[in-house]
């Protein structure tokens, strides 16, 4: 699995400009937000935190990115790939997460690709 990270620069919906990638598919997500007409603005520096339970105690949990589209409408987004998404934690977080998101009136979206953005390379 690569779990490649860096820092991507001069981007235009961002607020900052640049932003950081924890994985491949992080930077392929980064480049759609950038392209889609839809998105307003992103952010993965939200500060957002939904607690949890994971075997009896209370975690947090922090969304990858809160987006704003055009429309005026929110979503947090969380990229998962192999093998992740059958972790129970990950079920967790997402039913947490779209508990969040509903109070809100924001939509919660997992953003996967399988093991293709995993295996391939990022320069």
């Amino acid at each position: 699995m690569i779990a490649k990270r860096g820092k991507l620069t001069q981007l235009k919906k961002n607020p900052e400009g640049w932003e950081n990638y924890d994985s491949a598919l992080e930077r392929e997500y980064i480049v759609e937000l950038e392209r889609d007409p839809a998105v307003k603005s992103w952010t993965k520096k939200h500060g957002i935190k939904i607690p949890y339970k994971f075997f009896g105690f209370i975690r947090r949990y922090l969304p990858d990115f809160l987006i704003e589209y055009q429309d005026g409408s929110k979503e947090l987004h969380e990229t998962k790939g192999l093998p992740l998404l059958l972790w129970v934690s990950t079920k967790l977080k997402g039913e947490s997460a779209e508990e969040f998101c509903k109070k809100q009136g924001w939509k919660y979206k997992k953003i996967t690709k399988g093991s293709a953005a995993f295996f391939s390379k990022v320069d």
